[in-house]
């Protein structure tokens, strides 16, 4: 990896534990994240299809592979935990936030100021399409090459 890539796995990783010892400064009663969560997610890759999951399951090992390097993940991984925290607190109050915005959502109707065919063409534009067409069929063809005879 170069020093870059390694400078921003460091100061994501220095962030995400950060808030975890916030959280854990502010309420001592809370319990400790699980093992891994958070931290390190990102170390090991996911794991690879069964021998016998066919398409489906190789397909799903092309997705979870394309998700562990999407910008999004990363967001995830910061706003669970303070989330996970807050439901803990006031699961009242979250569940009253998310069904407004669920309300909002469903009035504004954002999505119809995008077409379909936009979104067709940002997506088969997208850098990201590729790597993840390139891992199903690689995917595809993964037992084939472990069968042959040597």
């Amino acid at each position: 990896m170069s020093e870059a890539t390694d400078k921003l796995a460091r100061s994501r990783l220095a962030i995400v534990d950060h808030i975890h010892r916030r959280e854990r400064r502010h309420d001592p009663r809370e319990t400790p994240a699980p093992p891994g969560f958070g931290l390190g997610g990102d170390a090991e890759p996911p794991d690879p299809p069964d021998p016998g999951s066919g398409w489906l399951g190789h397909m799903k090992h092309a997705v979870k592979t394309w998700w562990r390097y999407h910008p999004a993940h990363m967001a995830v991984d910061i706003a669970t935990p303070m989330l996970q925290a807050y439901a803990q607190r006031k699961p009242v109050q979250l569940l009253a936030i998310s069904a407004a915005a669920g309300a909002v959502l469903t009035f504004a109707r954002p999505w119809k100021l995008i077409s379909l065919t936009t979104i067709a063409v940002a997506v088969l534009k997208s850098s990201q399409l590729s790597g993840l067409l390139m891992a199903a069929m690689s995917a595809a063809d993964y037992r084939k090459d472990n069968d042959r005879p040597g």
